[in-house]
């Protein structure tokens, strides 16, 4: 380990890192937090098993560099926690470093950084996430219920409820634990959906064993933060994880039209095909076939996600801007009379 760690600092001497390091300790806060673009093939060439740490335990890389920065910093970070956020460059162009976005299952290999492309097909704002916060035992006599001893930060994969929640305890007197709020750091976080840049072929002609796609969610944090546009293929380098998990799917046997049913399998032939056509005749009686198609097809998905509880969190409403309101009010009126059908 003290090898690495030596191989550590001339790794940041020489890419520049030890001067962002000084740069970086004029932050103010209980959680300090340390960004490195780290080069893999530098890495390798300078210390083979310590780029072996960084490209397939990516964790222990983290402590490994927050144990440098203690040192570095010794006296000013003492009782302070270190967050480092290691960014490779780039990875290994062999078949173990991608992630194919048309394989399944993806998010439960190891927790390792893979390569992926991808086209950006939506988008959220920007919102807030906690990079770290800082907990203080419920027990005045506790020595926990001062300092910095209870500092919890977030880690590639994990949810909210992983940093800061109501049932922590403490690890000497094992009482519980609250947050001092006035220490939370906050951090911008965004939400980006990637797919196969294949899948957008949504009207070609596919053989009967072509692959299904389906989008992933890509996270952007703080400085990443609008940095992708929509309907723009990127490269990405990162941690793919299974952070959510549908709670529970239910089937209901219902009836379907022998034209629907001769359909989809005149249609098996593409992932894409049944949907394209569906949404292109929808509507119909109101909107000529072949226009507002994507709308039409919201207004299908929202269908079938509609609920009798208007108060259901799985509800699928459908935005939609436009300087044709007629053409919005006659699809969404058809869509209503959907309903009672």
């Amino acid at each position: 380990a003290s090898n690495k760690k030596n191989s550590i600092i001339i790794y940041l001497d020489r890419s520049g890192g030890l001067s962002k390091l000084i740069e970086d300790c004029k932050q103010t806060g209980a959680v300090y937090r340390f960004s490195f673009d780290v080069n893999p093939s530098d890495v390798l060439e300078l210390d083979a098993t310590l780029g072996d740490c960084i490209l397939h335990d990516p964790v222990k890389a983290v402590s490994l560099f927050q144990s440098v920065i203690r040192y570095t910093t010794i006296g000013y970070l003492k009782w302070l926690r270190v967050n480092v956020v290691l960014k490779p460059t780039h990875l290994p162009p062999f078949p173990n470093y991608c992630l194919d976005l048309s394989e399944f299952p993806r998010g439960y290999g190891p927790m390792r950084p893979l390569a992926l492309e991808g086209l950006v097909i939506a988008m959220t704002r920007v919102t807030k996430y906690t990079q770290g916060a800082r907990f203080l035992c419920s027990e005045e006599k506790c020595p926990c219920s001062r300092g910095f001893q209870h500092i919890r930060v977030h880690a590639p994969g994990a949810t909210e409820s992983a940093t800061v929640r109501s049932d922590f305890t403490c690890f000497l007197c094992s009482s519980l634990l609250k947050e001092d709020v006035k220490s939370r750091v906050l951090g911008d976080k965004q939400l980006v959906e990637l797919i196969h840049v294949r899948a957008v072929d949504v009207l070609g002609v596919h053989d009967a064993a072509s692959l299904r796609y389906q989008s992933v969610t890509l996270f952007l944090r703080d400085e990443l933060c609008n940095s992708m546009r929509i309907g723009h293929l990127y490269q990405v380098v990162g941690i793919p994880a299974h952070v959510h998990q549908w709670p529970n799917v239910t089937w209901s046997p219902c009836l379907v039209s022998n034209n629907f049913q001769n359909l989809q399998t005149a249609m098996a032939c593409s992932p894409w095909r049944f949907a394209a056509i569906v949404a292109n005749s929808f509507g119909s009686p109101v909107i000529p076939p072949g226009l507002y198609n994507t709308l039409k097809l919201g207004l299908l998905l929202s269908l079938v996600q509609t609920e009798d509880n208007p108060d259901s969190p799985y509800q699928l409403d459908v935005l939609a801007l436009t300087s044709e309101t007629l053409i919005i009010d006659r699809s969404r009126f058809f869509k209503c009379t959907c309903l009672f059908r």
